[in-house]
């Protein structure tokens, strides 16, 4: 049996010599039966593209995730076993997603993708002049669905796209100190407390915030849940300490679920040699991060960006006197997620693929519904749940629901 993988997903990636099944049951809805003489099915492939925190397991199901092969996730014998691709939140800044179709430019996390899939679906135009040609490129045809680690915005009533939910994760906040002990548990209260003003002391140690890229869907669920609905003006206001600390291709902010770049921040000048963090106390540097992106890096399944000294702390209180514990157990490379975390109500949260809900629940369609629609899809199978649990994600109880809506985004880029 020929094994097709997404090898268009990110230029310049090697494509693995050997097949990681690790451990996973593989059924017919993980691949099918596809005939032998089938052209090759990254070609024909939905493309997805977004969210930073989902894009590694986006990837294992699409085929290829850190140069390690899985056998992909296929549609239906009556929609010719459809496979998916996926484009990195991070690259080149110009992608093709299709053979022969236009250079855009790369949506970069959860918002980049669904203003991308929102284009897509009104017909509307992507990106800059940066790829070449006119500012603006129709890209209808070029994107299927996109990656997002947050829901709707509150309060929309719009139903053009829907969310589809693959698995569950959680955020705490990473930290990272460039000397002595650093505090690794914090109150709710106390981290609503440092983003608002933009440090608290803690122990005697100082504890400064850092923002994350605006496009990021951890950013935009950090301030909704655990921040207890920051908003953006204060948010900016309370992380402009740590932004300034150092230059990033972002305005200062960190990409998400990068612990080597919030390292870089703490071990800055401005948070080891300044007035307010002196050489004999150094700050404590932290930023919002997903914890299912955090475990699947430090287990190996994952493109490793962790740094000596960043850790995911432990909430003490959740606001309702509920001691969280660590976001994850285990030691090592053998990290596994926490269910009471990942069950909390602001700190938990589900991750989904966001489909053109005409697409997702309109007549026809069978590729997209037997991939991602229902419990009995591929996406929901227990060996694609299997492989999703892997990457430090859980099961959610609704995989595959098309219950949740949300409008289309707005903008360009």
């Amino acid at each position: 049996m020929q094994i097709l993988t997404s090898a268009f997903r990110r230029p310049g990636a090697r494509t693995a010599l050997g097949i990681a099944v690790a451990g996973l049951a593989i059924g017919t809805s993980i691949i099918g039966g596809a005939p032998a003489n089938a052209d090759p099915r990254q070609f024909s492939a939905l493309t997805g593209v977004g969210s930073d925190t989902t894009q590694d397991i986006t990837n294992a199901l699409a085929g290829n995730s850190n140069n390690i092969s899985y056998l992909p996730i296929t549609s239906s014998a009556a929609s010719a076993y459809q496979q998916i691709t996926s484009w990195d939140a991070t690259g080149t800044a110009c992608i093709a997603t299709k053979t022969g179709g236009a250079n855009i430019n790369r949506p970069n996390g959860s918002t980049g993708g669904r203003k991308a899939l929102s284009r897509a679906i009104d017909g509307g135009t992507w990106g800059t002049s940066t790829c070449g040609g006119a500012t603006g490129k129709p890209v209808a045809g070029l994107i299927e669905f996109a990656r997002s680690s947050d829901g709707p915005t509150a309060g929309d009533t719009g139903t053009a796209l829907t969310y589809v939910p693959m698995g569950l994760d959680a955020t705490s906040f990473a930290y990272y100190r460039n000397g002595g002990g650093a505090v690794t548990s914090l109150t709710r209260a106390e981290l609503i407390s440092i983003y608002t003003n933009g440090s608290l002391t803690v122990g005697g140690v100082r504890i400064v915030p850092c923002g994350i890229q605006t496009e990021s869907g951890t950013k935009k669920f950090w301030q909704k849940g655990p921040l207890n609905s920051m908003t953006n003006g204060t948010e900016d206001i309370g992380t402009a300490e740590c932004n300034l600390a150092t230059a990033t291709s972002y305005g200062g902010r960190i990409e998400e679920n990068r612990p080597n770049e919030l390292k870089a921040k703490g071990d800055s000048a401005a948070m080891t040699n300044s007035a307010l963090c002196p050489i004999a106390s150094p700050c404590q540097v932290i930023v919002g991060m997903s914890a299912g992106s955090f475990i699947a890096q430090t287990n190996g399944v994952s493109p490793n960006t962790t740094a000596v000294g960043v850790d995911l702390g432990r909430v003490s209180n959740n606001g309702s006197g509920v001691d969280l514990g660590f976001p994850y157990t285990g030691t090592g490379s053998a990290l596994a997620p926490s269910a009471l975390f990942y069950a909390d109500a602001n700190f938990g949260r589900s991750v989904y693929v966001v489909l053109d809900t005409l697409k997702a629940t309109g007549v026809g369609n069978v590729n997209y519904k037997s991939l991602f629609v229902g419990s009995t899809s591929a996406l929901c199978s227990s060996a694609a749940q299997s492989r999703v649990n892997s990457f430090g994600f859980l099961t959610p109880g609704n995989c595959g629901s098309t219950t949740l809506k949300g409008s289309l985004f707005t903008g360009n880029i």
